[in-house]
């Protein structure tokens, strides 16, 4: 695999390349000169299809560009550049997945699979609360380089693991702002398996300048590891973790909500809040919306206990729920359909 990975090489300040052919040569500097406006000129693009003649790539439209003045027009170079790359069958830049390298003869290769992963769970700063899912890459921690600080568990691993690695890639946040919201900082991993390997493609604030990626099996085994781990959880994360993994969704779907979370009550340590999400949540929107509000009584309750209170009283018809409401969308005086008589207005703020 070494004869896939382009090295750089530091000399003085200045950073050079190491190719693995004449074809990935030549696809690097396609992929310089198609970003617009073309801030570089075409004078590397044709100092690169020069090298790769003298290399041993040959072709009719590479010899053309080859022969370009960076004084023609940048249409005809891209004509040059077009039929070059189908001549040699290259991949225009955009075309290949971003953990593929160009080899001989227009072959690709994967990343090889060399680096490693693990997580680990902590408590957040008191200022943020909570936990944070750490990750460590080659055991470098790249949340605190990234973004700031990792995302809570709940944000990742419940009630689904988001970190489980498919065939289709599918992107997940890894790390917020060290004031603990994400979107003032943000730094999220592109996952995705391919055969015996595991790439992550970084998004946003990159703690490093290029993806990594795992052999599949140890991948994988970190990821289980860390999904069976409990000992971080306090008594509300566990009873948290079991509501939100044996509730009906599809149920709560249905009737048009979706829970939104479920922690302890900060107006009362003796009770477990769940927020539920009913309506149209779109500001720009005129539909209403609601946050939907039940707590239950926690005191010298064990966990599961207050966890299949919350289940059981979900499956009933919300008008049966001991609910409070609260209009997401400002001018919203009337409470959701489904509301009961018992319901009543929450104010919040």
């Amino acid at each position: 695999m070494a004869e896939a990975q382009a090295g750089r090489v530091v000399d003085d300040g200045l950073v050079q390349f190491n190719y693995a052919s004449p074809e990935h040569r030549l696809y690097d500097a396609a992929s310089r000169w198609y970003p617009g406006p073309h801030r570089d000129g075409p004078q590397q693009l044709i100092d690169a299809a020069v090298q790769c003649l003298v290399d041993g790539l040959d072709s009719p439209s590479l010899r053309l560009l080859a022969g370009a003045s960076a004084a023609d027009r940048a249409d005809d170079i891209n004509a040059l550049l077009e039929s070059t790359l189908d001549e040699l069958q290259i991949p225009r830049p955009g075309e290949l997945a971003p953990w593929k390298e160009i080899v001989a003869a227009g072959r690709t290769l994967s990343r090889a699979p060399t680096d490693t992963i693990r997580f680990d769970i902590r408590q957040a700063d008191g200022a943020v609360g909570g936990h944070e899912l750490l990750v460590f890459v080659n055991d470098v921690e790249m949340t605190r380089i990234g973004a700031g600080m990792g995302m809570d568990p709940f944000d990742v691993l419940i009630p689904t693991n988001r970190l489980v690695a498919t065939t289709e890639p599918h992107q997940v946040p890894i790390a917020r702002c060290e004031c603990g919201e994400y979107g003032c900082g943000s730094t999220d991993v592109t996952i995705v398996r391919e055969g015996d390997a595991v790439h992550w493609e970084w998004i946003d604030e990159a703690p490093i300048d290029h993806g990594v990626t795992f052999p599949a099996g140890q991948y994988d085994a970190e990821v289980e590891r860390i999904e069976d781990d409990h000992s971080w959880e306090r008594p509300e994360d566990t009873t948290a973790r079991l509501a939100l993994t044996q509730v009906d969704t599809k149920r709560l779907a249905a009737l048009g909500m979706s829970v939104s979370w479920i922690a302890k009550d900060h107006a009362n340590d003796d009770m477990m809040k769940v927020a539920l999400l009913a309506g149209d949540a779109d500001l720009r929107s005129s539909a209403a919306a609601y946050q939907i509000f039940l707590r239950f009584p926690r005191a010298r309750r064990s966990p599961p206990e207050v966890a299949s209170a919350i289940v059981s009283e979900l499956r009933q018809p919300p008008k049966k729920w001991r609910a409070t409401w609260h209009s997401i969308k400002p001018g919203v005086s009337s409470p959701p359909s489904v509301a009961g008589r018992s319901w009543r207005h929450e104010r919040i703020g």
